[in-house]
């Protein structure tokens, strides 16, 4: 076997912050905030760690079934700048875009949940590819759980954040996406807010850790990490680290707001770690950084500005955001989103939401922890002749920004995918007065019209109105076009609930043979679909080769699979397999109607019995069975899981639907079974 390759101390793949510890339970949900967004990233790389996920999208319908079983009853956000949010994607879990005037959601923060653990990720890099595989970043994770040590002030203040976020949408009030999130974020903090060390007991550690952020109407991260500076005189050296500053025109306002929180008096010094450019054949250096640096610095001989180049890996561009504040007894360290740029600090008119973890090291008093905080910080080289450099700042691009581009109207609230009387039906939700000659699109040509400003006009009696939508597939979102627009906007669609979405087209109807091999399996749901996918293939394969040998055993040349007898033992082990997974522990309402009314759940059971049934009597009798093994269920509950008179009672409903449909048909089969049919009803309703 392979050995395992050991990381660098202080160093880790980022990725691996969504595979759950060590006895973390069911997973609950998620809560993730980004700039820039990959949808397949984020569904298929973290969301599949999130979940464990056995299967990948190769594997066909048995990661669907997978997908499908393990997203029904997750509760899941992605926030994301509304420049960013857009993509096709799974509507199992929600995308929720937020719109500021000026700034941008840059933070990049995941809250993950499971039934015995809670774990908040605070990192500089956005979900993508990019994000998590390419560049060079830095993150920080704290783990909750019931015996955990990790300061629940930092839980507490990124759900607050969090909750915030959420908030800040003009469509917050009306989206049934954003009421999740919340509901999920007051969950998480009920289940967890004994999971961790109160601020006294934290406050009594050498190395301490806090959550700091900074959004519009709040001070700006300079500020408030002076706030945090626990030594009695101001630090005297400060380090930092950003892929992106302001423009090298006029003063550079983050770097003046460093210098007034350093010491005033005595040696001070401020160092940029950045990435540095060199010509073959030439000894100068071009610094990723503007000169308007240097011109911050106060006057006095004592204090210094010194850059230190990064080294990074080949094809590893900087993207980490840190700010490090130290004297002779303290340092501070600040990793996270903000870039040393105004609107990333706050400082100015349109600041960004942006999210940081702040440790705070006593090294006076415990020299280990600063020394692991130390190793952290990427490897660099100190650039002693100041005059071989030139200062040529990063391009535009990827910065924290707002790109130049149209956003989505306020007025365009929420859009949501619903199912009425078995026909998907859109709820477009329109507050206040929305730009002239505005259109929906279905595609990204922005040619097929799905709605319009004149027929919003004919039929508005309300904020929202019922959209009629055919396609099998429901939309992931819709294309905004207006007269003054210079490009088309997204609008993401999200659900009214999951039980709205149907199955994937590769799920739906499956065959009774299928429901049958995947119920009387011991296997996971996946596991068992694809066993059966496999041996249908390995049947047509043989059925379609012609030269193949005749059976010898007489008894396996008889096809008994029509036999009443033999389908209804078949059918009756299935039955048994229905029942003892509804009786388990269930952990959410959600959970539940996936194995009641999910592709592989007693509701599809019962279609393909009423599908395939070879007569009117055998569909009566199975249905039978059917009601009376539900009926006799006895689910168990467990810590976090759903109550077991909750259970019962969406069980008995289905039963009844079930009963009802048999009763409705009784006539058409012989008095003998109808006798039958009356004494099952009597003991199911009894």
């Amino acid at each position: 076997m392979a050995r395992k390759k050991q990381e660098k101390p202080g160093y880790g793949k980022l990725l691996d912050a969504w595979d759950p510890p060590d006895d973390a339970g069911d997973p609950i949900g998620c809560v993730a905030t980004t700039f820039t967004f990959s949808p397949a990233f984020f569904e298929e790389e973290c969301l599949s760690r999130f979940l464990r996920l056995e299967t990948d999208p190769e594997d066909g319908p048995a990661y669907l079934v997978e997908r499908e079983e393990k997203l029904y009853p997750l509760k899941c956000a992605a926030l994301v700048d509304q420049h960013h949010c857009k993509g096709s994607r799974s509507l199992r879990w929600d995308l929720l875009p937020v719109r500021l005037k000026g700034g941008v959601l840059h933070a990049k923060v995941s809250l993950l949940h499971w039934s015995r653990a809670t774990r908040v990720l605070v990192a500089s890099a956005n979900l993508t590819d990019d994000g998590y595989r390419r560049n060079q970043e830095v993150f920080g994770v704290l783990d909750y759980s019931v015996e955990g040590d990790a300061p629940i002030a930092v839980l507490r203040d990124t759900i607050e954040f969090l909750r915030q976020t959420v908030a800040s949408d003009p469509g917050a009030d009306t989206s049934p996406a954003t009421g999740r999130a919340t509901a999920f974020l007051k969950r998480v903090w009920q289940e967890a807010k004994e999971w961790g060390e109160s601020e006294k007991q934290h406050g009594r550690r050498s190395l301490r850790v806090g959550f700091l952020s900074s959004t519009p109407g709040s001070p700006d991260a300079i500020t408030k990490l002076a706030t945090v500076w626990p030594g009695g005189t101001p630090p005297s050296e400060a380090w930092v680290i950003s892929p992106f500053f302001d423009p090298p025109e006029g003063d550079n306002r983050p770097a003046g707001a460093l210098w007034n929180i350093m010491c005033k008096r005595g040696d001070a010094e401020v160092t940029y770690c950045v990435e540095m450019d060199e010509l073959p054949g030439e000894e100068t250096l071009f610094v990723r950084a503007p000169a308007n640096l240097l011109r911050a610095k106060p006057s006095r001989e004592s204090a210094s500005n010194h850059f230190w180049r990064v080294k990074l890996p080949p094809n590893r561009p900087l993207h980490a955001k840190t700010i490090w504040l130290e004297d002779d007894r303290w340092a501070v360290y600040m990793i996270g989103s903000s870039n040393f740029t105004t609107p990333g600090l706050g400082l100015g008119r349109a600041p960004n939401i942006e999210a940081n973890l702040v440790y705070v090291a006593d090294y006076g008093r415990d020299r280990k922890n600063y020394e692991r905080l130390c190793q952290v910080w990427p490897e660099y080289e100190d650039i002693e002749d100041a005059a071989s450099l030139k200062f040529q700042p990063s391009p535009d691009e990827g910065t924290d920004s707002a790109p130049d581009e149209d956003i989505l109207p306020e007025a365009f609230s929420a859009a949501s995918y619903d199912q009425k009387g078995g026909k998907g039906v859109v709820l477009l939700t329109i507050k206040g007065t929305p730009p002239l000659g505005w259109v929906l699109c279905k595609d990204s040509d922005h040619k097929e019209t799905y709605f319009a400003e004149a027929e919003w006009k004919g039929v508005v009696a309300s904020t929202t109105v019922e959209l009629p939508w055919t396609d099998t597939r429901p939309p992931a979102g819709f294309w905004v076009k207006w007269t003054a627009c210079r490009n088309p906007a997204w609008l993401p669609v999200n659900v009214v609930s999951g039980s709205a979405l149907p199955p994937p087209d590769e799920l739906r109807d499956l065959p009774l043979e299928a429901l049958i091999d995947i119920l009387t399996s011991a296997r996971p749901l996946h596991q068992a679909l694809r066993a059966y996918l496999a041996r249908r293939c390995r049947e047509n394969a043989e059925g379609a080769d012609k030269q193949s040998p005749t059976l010898i055993d007489p008894h396996k040349r008889v096809d008994t699979t029509g036999f009443l007898l033999q389908r209804t033992r078949r059918v009756s082990l299935a039955l048994n397999g229905l029942r003892e997974r509804l009786e388990r522990p269930v952990i959410s309402k959600e959970s539940l109607e996936w194995r009641l009314r999910g592709p592989v759940g007693a509701l599809a059971l019962r279609n393909a019995l009423v599908k395939e049934a070879k007569s009117d009597e055998e569909r009566m009798f199975l249905l039978s069975e059917l009601a009376l093994e539900l009926d006799r269920c006895s689910p168990k509950t467990a810590a976090g899981c759903m109550p077991v008179a909750v259970v019962c009672s969406e069980i008995r409903r289905l039963t009844g639907e079930i009963m009802a449909s048999v009763r409705q048909n009784a006539a058409s089969v012989a008095a003998e079974m109808r006798r039958y049919l009356d004494i099952v009803a009597g003991t199911v309703s009894g």
